[in-house]
């Protein structure tokens, strides 16, 4: 997820907002205080040693200053196949190939307790089934028992919305992209109170496992 730190009413963050809104990209809007004195939160940031705004955060990127912005935008996302869906959480590796990016999802999952129960070979299927060529494309099942048994007491139906999918694909420059589907975007249509902080503790974790790549 993209975070953009901004002013409404500030035409440099305007013009940010609309090559975010040009290439397609989902973003999370912060709005800051209006005193400088008083953004704190813009400080907190790595390399930020001045508060003024936009500043754009994409995964490990902290980026200060419009039209910096704005081109790391056009190259960054313009050849994107897989884009930044407002219904996942995304992660592009830079140094990372495909192979070792299944791997390493793998043992994330691991280490917050998630199991493979499924893989999708994306490419293969597709291969064998209708004769189409397809990049590197394969789709996890992840499922934490504690979890999903905890969420199937609460609302047997919600198994049509499990397991978590994590898919694992590539870019057209050869960097694995990984990209798990937002649980509180989807387990927003059950409309519950009770089910929303199971949705927020799972996509914590998987927050959590893209970090870790």
């Amino acid at each position: 997820m993209i975070t953009l730190y901004q002013r409404e009413n500030c035409p440099f963050c305007g013009k940010v907002r609309s090559e975010l809104e040009r290439l397609g990209l989902d973003v999370h809007l912060v709005n800051v205080k209006k005193l400088g004195s008083e953004r704190d939160q813009l400080l907190a940031l790595e390399g930020i040693d001045s508060p003024t705004v936009p500043v754009l955060v994409d995964g490990e990127r902290v980026i200060q200053d419009a039209d910096e912005i704005v081109s790391y935008l056009r190259e960054r996302y313009k050849n994107s196949f897989f884009g930044d869906p407002a219904y996942g959480l995304t992660r592009v590796l830079d140094n990372v190939g495909f192979s070792d990016a299944v791997a390493l999802v793998r043992s994330a999952l691991g280490e917050e307790g998630f199991g493979v129960l499924t893989e999708i070979d994306v490419k293969a299927t597709l291969k064998k089934k209708i004769g189409a060529d397809f990049r590197n494309y394969v789709i996890l099942g992840a499922c934490n028992p504690p979890l999903a048994h905890q969420a199937l007491t609460a609302e047997p139906g919600i198994g049509l919305l499990l397991p978590c999918n994590v898919v694992v694909t590539e870019e057209d420059d050869g960097r694995a992209v990984v990209s798990a589907a937002d649980p509180t975007r989807l387990f927003s249509i059950i409309d519950r109170p009770d089910i929303k902080p199971m949705a927020e503790d799972i996509a914590a974790r998987l927050k959590r496992v893209l970090a870790a790549l």
